[in-house]
């Protein structure tokens, strides 16, 4: 990530696979942070840092396949070594799958630091509809306020285009402050940048601040 003078946000890497491959995916040394993995705009797997040895997703690729790597930067931790001396994101090293480099990657950055808003040029990772990452949009008239994303696993909320933050099933927060100096009179715009997906698609204000912890559906 840093090799593209990026600091944050995303980055996809893609390839098309030109000889049938099958096996464990080793996305460099070790994911950085968290990858969403995709076989032709389809989601195949999740590897998170933070799994650790369990962080494991089996590719069964032929050939004309695309495979997309989508990283996260889920941020820098500024103590604890010697982590704190490796603070590198996106792919370092050479990605295998079944212990064979894969070459010839298009990489694209995504550091999502332009206001985001309905006439934005972001596109998708997949073609597919109802495969994520997807971006749903919804008009909205409220003053101060807390969102709350039920049931969504992971993500990120824009209003009027100010980016409020990430919210992840995981916890503890599980609701975003939306302050009303980020509202404008009439109707307002609330941007949801869904990752990953399960079926939920209700969003709500709320008056508190809402915490808990869930089960990471990805790590089981």
């Amino acid at each position: 990530m840093e090799a593209f003078q990026q600091s944050y946000g995303f980055v996809l890497y893609r390839t098309n696979i030109t000889t049938a491959v099958n096996g464990s995916l080793q996305p460099g040394d070790y994911p950085l942070d968290r990858v969403l993995v995709y076989v032709n705009g389809e989601c195949a797997g999740v590897m998170d840092y933070s799994y650790g040895n369990s962080s494991v997703v089996t590719l069964s690729l032929k050939e004309c396949d695309v495979l997309d790597l989508l990283v996260e930067n889920m941020g820098r931790i500024c103590f604890g070594y010697p982590t704190i001396f490796d603070q590198r994101k996106g792919v370092i090293g050479n990605v295998t799958v079944g212990g064979i480099v894969l070459v010839d990657w298009e990489i694209y950055s995504l550091p999502l630091n332009e206001p985001f808003n309905s006439e934005s040029n972001y596109g998708l990772v997949s073609t597919n509809k109802s495969s994520p990452p997807i971006f749903y949009t919804a008009l909205s008239s409220v003053g101060d306020t807390f969102s709350e994303l039920p049931g969504w696993i992971k993500g990120i909320v824009w209003v009027n285009g100010i980016n409020l933050g990430r919210y992840w099933i995981v916890g503890p927060q599980q609701s975003l402050y939306m302050p009303g100096c980020c509202f404008k009179p009439g109707a307002n715009e609330v941007t949801v940048l869904a990752l990953e997906v399960n079926g939920a698609n209700t969003a709500r204000g709320v008056s508190n601040r809402t915490w808990g912890n869930s089960p990471e559906p990805d790590a089981s």
